[in-house]
């Protein structure tokens, strides 16, 4: 509760926690939520994914993260997910800005960060298949 009340007088929100992943079709996913925000979140691809020719690709998303208290927040993000050729597992990256806020977030903007790794399902029927990830949370919103 400190930390919080800390965060608030200062103006800033710390955006630190975890979001547990599980895509849901080949442009959308959604995660469990713990830390600043404790609930779920949605997140859906709007661009083609771009890549560099050494396994790294870039491309946008929106998320809707949704805190257990009702609070809510609406992003537009760039993420980057780096695939290397040998490995089923990739490391992902994203930075999210924040442009609509609700609850104990309305009035806060920036942008917060998050990095993790994600499953690379292989073989036969590996489109139909679900990707699971975790991802850690940095970075801080702060009101206007």
């Amino acid at each position: 509760m400190t930390n919080t009340h800390h965060a608030r007088a200062c103006g800033c929100i710390n955006m630190g926690g975890t979001a547990n992943l599980f895509t849901l079709t080949e442009k959308s996913g959604m995660g469990a939520m713990t830390g600043t925000i404790d609930g779920a979140a949605y997140g859906e691809r709007t661009s083609d994914l771009h890549g560099d020719g050494n396994g790294r690709f870039e491309y946008t998303m929106y998320h809707v993260f949704l805190d257990k208290d009702g609070s809510r927040l609406r992003t537009q993000d760039l993420m980057a997910l780096l695939a290397p050729a040998e490995d089923r597992v990739s490391i992902l990256e994203g930075e999210y800005t924040v442009v609509e806020a609700t609850g104990r977030f309305a009035g806060y903007r920036g942008t917060f960060r998050s990095r993790g790794w994600v499953s690379k399902p292989e073989g036969e029927g590996a489109v139909g298949q679900h990707a699971v990830g975790v991802v850690r949370f940095t970075g801080e919103i702060c009101h206007e």
